[in-house]
């Protein structure tokens, strides 16, 4: 039986759409404007606004921490507050060769891809602090891409 479905399952995908490079610019401008306010700006309303009230985050080293938008909110302006007390500035960078981006039905997209984190600390000096996977689900909403779900995972020291 399974011989049988595997062609099947084949021709199927094959013949799912590929991604218009349309939405790929346009998940790739809504993540890059999400981890702006997030890191950049330190933004952390401005961060929360970006995502569902529903949104949920998951990290394979915190585990679930966010269950929505607040949850969300909060977790940045710690971030921000631990960054500012330390004296140090973190900058997540999308590794752009890894970006991939696929349409989901009922106006949602899936974004999948690698970043690294780097850290400047009070001196101006930057470091390559980290790397990880990440997954995320947008939605729109009134024309606007949200996040939805995010999971961060495979986070690894620098090479």
């Amino acid at each position: 039986m399974l011989l049988l479905t595997l062609p099947l399952l084949a021709a199927g995908l094959a013949a799912a759409p590929a991604p218009s490079d349309d939405l790929r610019e346009q998940i790739h401008q809504a993540d890059a404007q999400l981890f702006a306010a997030a890191f950049d700006d330190c933004d952390a309303d401005k961060a929360a606004a970006m995502t569902t009230e529903d949104m949920e985050f998951f990290h394979d080293k915190a585990g679930k921490s966010a269950s929505k938008r607040d949850d969300f909110r909060r977790s940045v302006a710690a971030l921000c507050e631990s960054t500012r007390v330390n004296h140090t500035h973190l900058r997540r960078e999308l590794v752009e060769s890894s970006l991939q981006v696929f349409p989901l039905h009922d106006d949602r997209a899936l974004e999948i891809g690698d970043h690294r984190f780097h850290e400047r600390d009070a001196n101006g000096i930057e470091h390559w602090t980290g790397q990880a996977r990440f997954i995320q689900v947008w939605r729109r909403v009134d024309g606007r891409w949200l996040a939805e779900r995010v999971i961060s995972y495979d986070h690894r020291p620098a090479d």
